[in-house]
């Protein structure tokens, strides 16, 4: 009896080895290389071949144990309907070998999921922080090259252009950086570059209409730049340009208009990137009307402080 119990379960090792040995071989090779990579083809006759292989264990260890106990073989001949009987004892093992191959590709999507959703969040703020518009190059060094001019001749002018233009600087190194800046930051950045561009070329003339600016709100940094640089840069080629500016905020609304006399529009790449870039930031919360000098943009759902 001590040798048959002895010979029980050094069986019920081997078959345990045999189940764990399957296992492992479906968790760190077949799902990784075949499932994960949807090669389900392959993953399934892998999936067969370590049913088979474990069915063909159970024969072999019993064939042995019948000849060990001197007992005859149960099979006398190996056909399909052999291997066909051994199925159901291993049903079990296929159904845990299953569940662990679909626990392993849930968790390798949700990491994937992660890795994705990290990956867009990334790639949009690198979007956003591309598509924001700074101060066009052509404007810093009309004005860096007047104020040279100027130093002699009119030195308070000068360094009156200079204060201006390191506050404007100053705020597109800085504020421009955040995701969001105060409504009356935006529009007081809009007028130094409205004075210093007059101080440069007199024949701008502009007006700009906050007083129904009532609530502190939030909005992107240098958003309302690019409406505005065109017609800026028609007066600095000795154009006469009148400019005329309002914001408007109302239940949770910002509304923006941009008059001018100057009538030719955004260039086509120019209106596409201002375009993502409220795609971006307002998704189905904006409204962009452009048409010869006029240009209103309307926000809804804005954030308030």
């Amino acid at each position: 009896m001590e040798s048959i119990g002895s010979s029980i379960s050094t069986l019920s090792l081997i078959t345990m080895t045999v189940y764990v040995i399957s296992l492992y071989v479906n968790i760190y090779y077949f799902v990784p290389r075949y499932l994960i990579n949807k090669n389900y083809k392959a993953y399934l006759l892998c999936l067969f071949l370590t049913i088979f292989f474990q069915i063909f264990s159970l024969m072999a260890m019993e064939n042995i144990a019948r000849v060990h106990w001197g007992l005859p073989p149960k099979i006398t001949s190996y056909n399909l309907l052999v291997f066909i009987q051994y199925i159901p004892t291993s049903v079990i093992n296929m159904l845990c070998i299953l569940g662990t191959s679909a626990t392993i590709l849930f968790k390798y999507q949700v990491q994937e999921n992660k890795r994705a959703s990290r990956m867009e969040q990334e790639n949009i703020k690198s979007e956003l922080n591309r598509l924001k518009e700074q101060i066009s190059p052509a404007f810093l060094s009309k004005i860096l090259t007047r104020t040279a001019v100027l130093v002699e001749a009119e030195p308070a002018k000068a360094y009156q252009m200079l204060m201006k233009l390191g506050q404007l600087l100053r705020y597109q190194l800085y504020d421009s950086g955040r995701d969001k800046v105060l409504l009356r930051s935006e529009i007081n950045f809009l007028k130094e570059y409205l004075e210093l561009s007059r101080l440069y070329c007199k024949g701008l003339h502009y007006k700009l209409d906050d007083k129904t600016v009532t609530k502190d709100v939030f909005v992107s940094p240098m958003l309302f730049i690019p409406f505005i640089q065109q017609s800026v840069d028609r007066a600095m080629e000795h154009k006469t340009t009148l400019l005329e500016i309002c914001f408007h905020t109302e239940n949770s609304k910002l509304i923006f208009v941009c008059q001018s006399d100057y009538q030719e529009m955004l260039l086509d790449n120019e209106l596409f990137a201002i375009r993502k870039r409220l795609e971006l930031i307002y998704p189905n919360r904006y409204s962009l009307f452009i048409e010869g000098g006029k240009t209103m943009l309307q926000l809804i759902n804005i954030s308030e402080l």
